[in-house]
């Protein structure tokens, strides 16, 4: 009998012993992870107090650079050549400014333009040879570069004609509900298997191109480093443009290397000196359908950039934090208009993937 109580309560014993040590051992990985949690908090706290720190280092160099030159921006300037890569008490930071004027801006659709005079005629010119032209319109030279940059990404039709994806961009952002010849508008949209609307505003982000009509994710990718969402009357660097945003503008290859060879050698203080680069001035030449539209490019076209992109990461421990933050610049003032800490930068073009990164 005593045999048996004494074998109940080595029982219990083991029982009570066990239930302690797994509350012990519960209790210290519950402090472990308390412990943990307070470092990646910690450590989240100091990526962004340095993601700040990037955000007023790049607003110093861009409220420089426009003290130094504020009539013209090009990729040979410092905030396009000081990408940055520092060492910081357990990790790293690295960030670069890009400028956004360089790709094509997707609410261009959505710009309205003042009306231009047809060019005056040449003289000596045979009038029965050059019959009066209707003036040409801006908005009608801006969705022709939106159709030529689709058609020189999207090789394979995956959106159907070129012209079809310019109407479906331009009924995202128009304010009405009329459809155009290739385009979609909130009834189609409300018949898909998640129903929504269409914006019917400007798109604020260039992911809202997921959401258009016939857009994967692949075709998105190839797309998304020639464009960006900025306010509708942005214009095209000249200076900065993609070989791609040139050829969409609607320079052939010989101009798009001309253009690109001479602002490589010497960039372009002004447009005069742009008009003036020979490839240029015979695509304008006289009496040729590029010279009747000369004043409609000259509303979209520029030398100077006003927005930016700082593109950045910092890695302290376990923890990461992704910067993506875009400024306006307005007479050599800088403000933040976006900011995303979230996101993985995007994808860059290839000219911003040459550039090379310092070390200070």
């Amino acid at each position: 009998m005593k045999s048996q109580q004494r074998g109940v309560a080595l029982i219990i014993a083991l029982v009570i012993t066990t239930v302690a040590v797994s509350m012990a051992s519960l209790a210290m990985y519950r402090q472990q992870l308390q412990i943990r949690l307070s470092g990646n908090l910690a450590n989240l706290e100091q990526t962004y107090q340095f993601a700040i720190g990037m955000e007023d280092w790049s607003k110093k160099i861009l409220e420089q650079d426009y003290k130094d030159n504020p009539n013209v921006d090009h990729e040979k300037e410092d905030w396009a050549t000081n990408a940055v890569t520092v060492p910081i008490d357990g990790g790293n930071l690295s960030g670069q400014l890009l400028g956004l004027q360089k790709r094509l801006n997707l609410n261009i659709l959505n710009a309205i333009y003042p009306k231009v005079k047809p060019p005056p005629k040449v003289e000596g010119q045979d009038p029965a040879k050059t019959p009066n032209q209707p003036v040409y319109k801006t908005e009608e030279l801006v969705y022709n570069y939106m159709v030529n940059l689709i058609k020189k990404i999207d090789t394979e039709q995956v959106l159907g004609s070129p012209e079809s994806f310019a109407d479906t961009l331009s009924d995202w952002i128009d304010k009405d509900d009329d459809v155009k010849s290739g385009g979609a508008e909130s009834s189609y949209y409300q018949s898909q298997n998640v129903p929504y609307m269409t914006a019917n505003a400007s798109i604020n982000h260039t992911s809202e191109l997921l959401l258009l009509k016939g857009m994967d994710k692949k075709l998105f990718k190839k797309l998304e480093p020639f464009v960006a969402s900025l306010p509708s009357d942005a214009k095209i660097n000249v200076n900065t443009a993609e070989k791609e945003v040139l050829a969409a503008i609607g320079f052939d290859s010989t101009t798009v290397e001309a253009i690109w060879n001479a602002r490589n050698a010497n960039p372009f203080e002004n447009m005069d000196a742009f008009w003036n680069v020979d490839a240029v001035n015979t695509f304008f030449a006289p009496n040729t359908i590029a010279a009747k539209r000369k004043a409609n490019y000259e509303q979209t076209l520029t030398t100077t950039t006003n927005y930016f992109l700082l593109q950045g990461k910092v890695n302290i421990n376990n923890a990461r934090l992704y910067i993506n933050t875009v400024f306006k610049r307005e007479k050599g003032k800088v403000h933040i208009i976006m900011r995303d800490y979230g996101k993985p930068p995007a994808p860059v073009s290839r000219s911003d993937q040459s550039e090379e990164s310092n070390t200070p």
